[in-house]
């Protein structure tokens, strides 16, 4: 397959395509949720599952990596660069709220799914 090859070319990350970048998160989990992927035979949904869902539908999930023990990394769509401190709940005024802060009240809304509590889960930024 032809490749175009240009020397000394180089990137800097954050790499902006279109005004889009991607911001890294770690969901931790109060628990290990590694084997905790798929529902139960009895439909109680995953953790997992059910923290991306909140997380999703709030920005957009462009990557989800493989479950570690209690830990999950993602990266989300920020448009025109990282998320910055806001008022993304309503309840800071002040837009002292990090985007972080506003998923992990978002995953920990969601209640306790096969065994483990999303009320202690937490969501923290991640670099790269």
């Amino acid at each position: 397959m032809a490749q175009i090859i240009k020397k000394n070319e180089s990137v800097t990350a954050p790499f902006f395509k279109n005004g889009v970048t991607l911001q890294y998160f770690t969901i931790t989990f109060p628990s290990d949720v590694s084997s905790l992927l798929s529902a139960t035979a009895l439909g109680v949904r995953s953790p997992v599952v059910v923290a991306l869902e909140a997380i999703q539908a709030r920005t957009s999930v462009e990557i989800i990596g493989t479950v570690q023990t209690t830990t999950l990394n993602i990266a989300v769509a920020a448009l025109g660069g990282a998320y910055g401190s806001d008022n993304y709940d309503g309840n800071h005024p002040s837009k002292d709220q990090t985007f972080a802060a506003y998923l992990t009240a978002l995953v920990q809304a969601e209640g306790s799914y096969q065994g483990v509590n999303l009320a202690s889960a937490t969501v923290t930024a991640t670099t790269f």
